[in-house]
């Protein structure tokens, strides 16, 4: 069975962050410009200390739900949503004209 530390990481470790593509501290996971954590954070670091532990004492059960709980759409359900929307603007106007209405008019 593998033991975690229960321990914040210092500001100076650092892993890379798959959202940016480059290495960030955990400071920087913590709080985003919105004031809550990143909703990767436990992805992120559950290797490394026992986050999820960290943030159900720092966090209130509705924040740390907010936060981690909500997994949002798919993204193939938001693609299917606008290939849905593009047949149907094509459907509603089947020779591809926009009546002048373009980008470029």
């Amino acid at each position: 069975m593998r033991t975690f530390s229960s321990a914040l990481p210092s500001d100076d470790f650092k892993i890379r962050c798959p959202r940016l593509g480059h290495q960030v501290p955990f400071s920087y996971c913590r709080v985003e410009n919105t004031g809550t954590p990143c909703f990767k954070t436990l992805d992120c670091w559950h290797g490394h200390f026992d986050v999820a532990a960290y943030f159900k004492q720092t966090l209130s059960k509705d924040e740390f739900a907010a936060a981690f709980m909500n997994q949002g759409r798919p993204k193939v359900q938001t693609l299917m949503d606008l290939i849905r929307q593009a047949q149907d603007r094509v459907s509603q106007n089947p020779s591809g004209t926009d009546g002048g209405q373009g980008p470029c008019s």
